[in-house]
């Protein structure tokens, strides 16, 4: 009965409410904080920058024409009142990493910027070769921000995470299992990543390291083959992969390290093979083998 319940349901509603803060930062600030590591831009569970040139500037040129921009949720992880060792970040950014790098990179002129449609006499342009009226502008513009104390519940940032972006077509799935199955298994994948063997077997873009597809073919190598997990495979292959990483995280220290030496071991055969392309897709033209890509994922999965 919903009546018997009714105080379980109260003492979780209490339990897992957010507390939240509505506060303005302006652009000078929000980067000073950065700066001296008091907000993390990047934790474990966001994605990586992945804006183009074209979009930085477009937020950029935005913020000039005093346009608003949507609201940065940060969580706050260390009580203000608590004493850190220096370079422990008091706060992280749950949504908005993408528009504080952009606005961080400008202001310390590693942005130019390019493709502005309404202010085009700014293109070409990095921050400190703004006229000086600009600068003040972009300095004392403010940004609302909605901070979030997690500090008791360190589990809600990533529930947030998780419904702010769930809906979003621009979050990879492996960007999203990143947010939410947290653990050792996630921890070996970012290690493994940088296996030069694999590196040198897959050869990714920029571009398809950036949306993390290459933490998704180390979890794929793991899902297909270890112990046998293709025979498990049915209906969606992305709820797959995603249940195979929720359970990999549950696995003791020493299966993980087997795991680690199972990968390990198989990409140095691999590139002990003297193959170039060991995932490229071929097909038949002619009686004759011809390439069509360098790497497929199908291939790959299928090796």
């Amino acid at each position: 009965m919903l009546v018997d319940n009714l105080k379980d349901i109260q003492n979780k509603a209490k339990e897992r409410t957010v507390k939240t803060q509505n506060i303005e930062y302006d652009l000078e600030t929000l980067v000073k904080k950065i700066d001296k590591r008091i907000i993390k831009l990047n934790p474990d569970y966001q994605r990586k920058h992945r804006w183009t040139p074209e979009y930085s500037s477009r937020l950029i040129e935005s913020l000039i024409l005093n346009i608003p921009v949507p609201l940065i949720y940060i969580s706050q992880d260390v009580d203000v009142d608590d004493e850190v060792d220096e370079g422990i970040a008091r706060y992280s950014v749950i949504d908005g990493q993408q528009r504080l790098t952009a606005i961080y990179e400008f202001l310390k002129n590693q942005l130019v910027l390019v493709g502005l449609e309404v202010l085009e006499e700014l293109n070409g342009l990095k921050y400190n070769q703004l006229p000086p009226f600009l600068i003040r502008r972009l300095e004392e513009r403010t940004i609302r921000c909605l901070r979030i104390d997690s500090t008791i519940d360190n589990q809600v940032k990533y529930d947030i995470f998780e419904r702010l972006n769930s809906g979003s077509v621009k979050l990879e799935p492996q960007e999203l299992r990143n947010a939410t199955c947290r653990g050792p298994f996630k921890k070996l994948i970012k290690e493994l990543v940088k296996n030069k063997f694999f590196v040198s077997a897959t050869n990714l873009s920029e571009g398809k390291v950036k949306k993390m597809e290459d933490e998704e073919l180390v979890l794929r190598f793991f899902a297909l083959s270890y112990r046998n997990g293709y025979t498990q495979y049915k209906g969606s292959f992305k709820n797959f992969l995603t249940q195979k990483m929720i359970d990999f995280n549950e696995l003791e220290p020493d299966q993980l390290s087997y795991m680690k030496k199972y990968f390990i071991d198989t990409f140095k055969i691999i590139d002990n093979s003297n193959i170039d392309l060991p995932f490229a897709k071929f097909k038949s033209k002619n009686n004759q083998l011809v390439k069509m890509s360098n790497f497929n994922v199908a291939v790959y999965d299928s090796l």
